[in-house]
């Protein structure tokens, strides 16, 4: 028998929501060279999306146009020499580029957030129609779990030091998210999200200024499993909550304990061969609430790693 498992669709992006405000205002892609002859698949990938946002109902060669003319807005292409075809309307963007706009596009309908045709009489190409399910995406206010390449520059840019395991599993993870392996990219998530919890326990052992208490902590969690770990480090951490900075530890309850278990109810549901499935909306809401469940864990490796308790 199938399972599914499902959550309420404003549920799981009202959650989303709560982290996008994190970064909402910052744009990696600024860091690109203005008037540059070419872009990067990755560079233009979120300017289709942008595109999307605008034009839910398209055709392939008005989303071209667009996507040029986003880029155009944001400073690419100045110094190109514009060209037509057969003497039609002029073009800064390369012909490389626009293939490669198509590509995208050929690699957002495999992911489910584009469709072939816009209704019944117009049913294929050249026609486009955003999904139900592309609109869900659109609407969270970020999409970075379908651009894989900025996502990873933006876990970078948030944490620095993020350990080089979490950053191999999360890459699995938003690979095989885009394959429509839901299955695969939650066990991979969850493999990085155990990879930080472990570090951050490893990190409050060191924490421990008592010897005797240190290593009755140590005899306690040996041989345990990542949730009897969690739990431990928690009901210690709970008690020197009063050491730790506000900032660091209000709404932990939330912020850890919650996208924690989450996360790890997920992948052990689909890591088992109980013959359970996973909801697209939930492993997309599961990607976009790791940076800021990392941040907070790096938060408190850091603060671990300069004070004991």
């Amino acid at each position: 028998m199938i399972i599914f498992i499902n959550i309420d669709r404003l549920t799981s992006f009202f959650v989303c929501s709560v982290y996008t405000v994190l970064y909402s205002q910052i744009n990696i892609f600024e860091m690109y060279l203005l008037g540059c002859e070419k872009m990067d698949y990755e560079e233009l990938r979120p300017l289709v999306l942008e595109a999307l946002k605008q034009e839910l109902e398209t055709q392939i060669v008005t989303l071209l146009d667009a996507t040029e003319n986003i880029a155009l807005t944001k400073g690419f292409y100045s110094e190109k020499t514009p060209w037509s075809y057969l003497g039609r309307a002029e073009h800064k963007m390369p012909k490389e580029d626009r293939e490669k706009v198509r590509e995208i596009v050929g690699n957002l309908v495999i992911e489910g957030i584009l469709t072939w045709g816009v209704d019944e009489l117009n049913p294929g190409p050249p026609f486009l129609k955003v999904t139900e399910y592309g609109k869900d995406c659109l609407a969270a206010g970020e999409i970075l779990p379908h651009d894989p390449d900025g996502y990873l520059k933006y876990l970078n840019s948030e944490i620095p030091a993020i350990d080089e395991t979490i950053i191999m599993y999360v890459t699995e993870s938003l690979q095989t998210f885009l394959r429509g392996n839901l299955l695969a990219s939650t066990v991979m998530l969850g493999g990085a999200s155990e990879k930080a919890v472990l570090l951050l326990i490893e990190a409050f052992v060191d924490a421990i200024s008592n010897p005797i208490e240190r290593q009755k902590f140590e005899r306690e969690i040996k041989r345990s499993g990542i949730l009897r770990k969690f739990r431990k480090f928690r009901e210690k951490l709970d008690s020197a909550s009063g050491k730790l900075p506000k900032l660091i530890s209000d709404d932990l309850d939330i912020q850890l304990d919650g996208v924690f278990n989450l996360i790890r109810n997920c992948r052990n549901d689909v890591g088992h061969p109980t013959g359970r499935k996973i909801d697209r909306r939930l492993a997309f809401a599961n990607l976009q609430l790791l940076i800021p469940y990392c941040k907070r864990i790096y938060e408190l490796i850091e603060w671990l790693n300069q004070n004991q308790i």
